[in-house]
């Protein structure tokens, strides 16, 4: 019997899909609204939307922002 266990790991690439935000930085769905809406986050530097229409989050960017250097 293998008792061994596989551990997965999600990388996101430069521009991520929201979902894995909160994952990846523990920013909830709500609170990137405010930061976008509150103009925190700006178009085009730490969100887009992606050619299907979806809100895009650029993994640099917020990381920076995350350590004021945004």
């Amino acid at each position: 019997m293998n008792t061994h266990k596989h551990q997965s790991w999600v990388v996101p690439g430069l521009w991520f899909r929201q979902n894995l935000l909160e994952s990846i930085f523990d920013i909830s769905k709500e609170a990137a609204r405010k930061y976008r809406s509150n103009g925190l986050w700006l178009e085009g530097k730490h969100w887009r939307t992606d050619p299907a229409n979806r809100i895009v989050y650029n993994r640099v960017e917020i990381e920076n922002w995350l350590g004021g250097h945004s």
